[in-house]
C-alpha cells in the first residue's frame, strides 16, 4: 500500500484539484452552486485558498508519497479545528468571494457557518477534526485513502482522543462507520439537505 508524506505548499495547487473533482457531485458543493459547469470551474480556487491556508497555519495534511498527487486527507485539533481567520484572508479568500458571485458565496457562507456552529454544540471537547477528505475519482479504490485516515486515527488514539467529522451522503456514512465512525447526530442545512455529524473514539 502506498506511503504517505505531509503535504507540501507546493501541493497546494494539485490538492485544490483533487479535492474539486472528488467534491464535485458532493451535496454541500451542490448547495452553493447548483451548475455543474460553473462549479467545477470554481471549486479549485474554493478548496486551493483553504489548503494554503491550512498548510501556513500548522494543519497535518498528509499526501500519497510519490508520484502525483491523487489524495488528501487534513486534520486539526486538538484545540483549534482549521485555519484562522487571518491565514485564510492572507490565502486570498476575498477573491474567491468574488469569483463565485454573491449568490453563491452568501449559500456557502450560510451553510459552512451552520456546519461551525452544529460542531461546537456537537463536540465542544478537545478532539480530531477530519475537514477534508478526497481521492481522484480514478484512483479510487487502491487503498489510498485508507491510509491517508488511518494516520489521523493512529494521531488521534496515541492521545487517546476522539476525531469528528461531517458528511452529506450516506455511502460516505457507510464508509466511515466500516472504519469506526459512529454517526452522533443528523441535521439539515439549505433547501433540507441532511448533513450527518460523525464521531470515531479512540482506539485502545
Amino acid at each position: 500500500m502506498q506511503a504517505i508524506r505531509s503535504a507540501r505548499p507546493e501541493d497546494a495547487t494539485a490538492i485544490a484539484d483533487v479535492l474539486g473533482a472528488a467534491f464535485l457531485d458532493d451535496p454541500g458543493a451542490v448547495i452553493f452552486e447548483p451548475d455543474r459547469e460553473r462549479r467545477e470551474a470554481i471549486l479549485p480556487a474554493f478548496f486551493g485558498t483553504w489548503v494554503r491556508a491550512a498548510i501556513a497555519d500548522g494543519g497535518d495534511l498528509v499526501v500519497p508519497h510519490g508520484g502525483d498527487v491523487t489524495g488528501v486527507a487534513s486534520w486539526f485539533g486538538p484545540e483549534r479545528h482549521g485555519p484562522s481567520d487571518e491565514a485564510i484572508q492572507a490565502a486570498g479568500w476575498d477573491d474567491v468571494l468574488a469569483t463565485f458571485g454573491e449568490a453563491a458565496a452568501d449559500r456557502m457562507l450560510t451553510m459552512t457557518a451552520e456546519l461551525e456552529r452544529q460542531h461546537a454544540l456537537l463536540a465542544p471537547w478537545p478532539h480530531l477534526r477530519l475537514d477534508f477528505f478526497g481521492v481522484l475519482p480514478a484512483a479510487q479504490g487502491a487503498g489510498i485513502g485508507s491510509r491517508l485516515i488511518e494516520h489521523g486515527h493512529r494521531a488521534a488514539d496515541a492521545a487517546a482522543l476522539p476525531c469528528y467529522l461531517e458528511t452529506f451522503t450516506e455511502a460516505n456514512v457507510a464508509y466511515y462507520g466500516r472504519r469506526g465512525w459512529d454517526v452522533i447526530a443528523t441535521y439539515r442545512v439549505a433547501d433540507d439537505v441532511p448533513v450527518y455529524a460523525l464521531m470515531r473514539p479512540p482506539s485502545g
